[in-house]
């Protein structure tokens, strides 16, 4: 995970990408590359002022606090919690976080995945 978070050739990658304009996805530590990233323009990270969502502190806390017995500091492999460093990253007018609901336990089904998390807006604006 350090070497994917801490990648300047990847945030390049991903900075270049941005530049198009297309819709970019990223799902739990993921999105900490996006926040990483700064806009060529504007020297702030690609998501200031702008809307998403990402793994919410409390999921984080929890596998490590479950896991930290055994695994030590596993869970801990960056300074911050995902939320606060994406929370960071979005300043400027527009900018908004949304976390989604507390669920540990519940997961999806073919039939059911009304507890899962992603905003039916785009996250871009």
């Amino acid at each position: 995970m350090r070497q994917y978070l801490g990648s300047g050739e990847l945030r390049r990658q991903v900075a270049r990408f941005w530049a198009l304009e297309r819709p970019v996805g990223a799902i739990c530590h993921g999105v900490l590359v996006l926040a990483r990233t700064p806009d060529g323009g504007t020297g702030r990270s690609v998501l200031a002022g702008r809307r998403t969502t990402c793994l919410p502190k409390y999921m984080e806390r929890t596998a490590y606090l479950t896991t930290a017995w055994r695994l030590g500091r596993y869970y801990r492999t960056y300074p911050a919690y995902v939320e606060y460093e994406v929370r960071s990253a979005l300043t400027g007018p527009g900018a908004r976080f949304e976390r989604g609901p507390r669920v540990l336990t519940r997961r999806g089904t073919a039939t059911d995945d009304s507890h899962a998390f992603v905003p039916l807006r785009p996250l871009a604006g």
